[in-house]
């Protein structure tokens, strides 16, 4: 009887083992997003990091979190702004694709130059270029504020696209056209050009602007100049797709896409609770 019933006992746990079926591995899809946008990710290089320019340093600093995504200090033109300006970025988190960062900022100016932007400290994408008719996806989250500005502050909350009418081009300089989107507009500031119409974004009206600044802009701005969008979220692929009627072609190629604050005069400080991009 022992026998038997250990005869059995194996036959049973044969049988089970049998039965066990092997499942396909699951993937991610927020993670597969974020490896298609950004390639490797390097989220142990925000946590702590700063970038700081003075009249002293260099201009042009940068902190590379993926392979395509990387954080700038860009004051491009730091000739014009006056003794005492600077620029501090500090990295806070980088986590499943989203940014968290927070610039404090002085750009005294001349007046002369009061009107020529210093600066654009910004998060950007660079990967490999993408025709627009292509896209699967272009969707963004932007949450920020901006805080302890000065009475003369005059600079934009924006993003920034640079679009290039052959694959080849991978820099801003071959580019063909931009295309920025501003969240806000402080104490007058306006994009090159004139207004020659009007769009909307969700659920927001923006102005649409035309002009050229070395290569054709399309800006759009909220209807409100006063107004800035502190939470937003937007498929950059349909906005693309309705600016067509102001020249942007679906033929051409994202070369870049900016996230930041351009300055023209003036000090504050521009926190990011969220950022996040995907695009492929």
């Amino acid at each position: 009887m022992i026998r038997k019933s250990s005869f059995l006992q194996i036959s049973a746990s044969l049988l089970v083992l049998v039965s066990v079926k092997c499942l396909p591995a699951t993937s991610d899809p927020a993670q597969d997003g974020i490896s298609k946008t950004m390639g490797q990710v390097h989220e142990s290089a925000c946590k702590g990091n700063t970038m700081l320019w003075t009249k002293s340093n260099t201009n042009w600093q940068s902190l590379k979190l993926a392979d395509s995504f990387t954080l700038y200090q860009n004051v491009w033109q730091g000739d014009k702004v006056l003794d005492g300006g600077k620029s501090e970025i500090i990295c806070d988190s980088f986590q499943q694709g989203s940014l968290a960062w927070r610039t404090d900022f002085a750009m005294p100016s001349a007046p002369q130059d009061d009107n020529q932007v210093k600066a654009y400290t910004n998060v950007a994408w660079a990967g490999d270029s993408i025709q627009l008719k292509q896209l699967n996806t272009f969707n963004t989250v932007w949450d920020w504020k901006l805080s302890n500005e000065s009475k003369d502050l005059v600079a934009d909350v924006s993003y920034d696209i640079f679009l290039a009418s052959h694959r080849e081009c991978k820099e801003q300089k071959c580019a063909s056209r931009e295309v920025m989107i501003w969240l806000s507009a402080i104490n007058g500031a306006k994009p090159a050009g004139t207004r020659v119409g009007t769009i909307q974004v969700g659920s927001e009206q923006f102005q649409v602007w035309q002009g050229t600044v070395n290569v054709p802009v399309v800006s759009i701005f909220p209807v409100d100049a006063d107004r800035q969008i502190n939470s937003f979220k937007a498929d950059f692929k349909e906005l693309l797709k309705k600016l067509d009627q102001f020249g942007v072609l679906q033929d051409e190629y994202i070369v870049s896409v900016g996230a930041g604050v351009e300055i023209f005069k003036g000090s504050g400080n521009l926190t990011t609770s969220k950022y996040t991009i995907e695009l492929y």
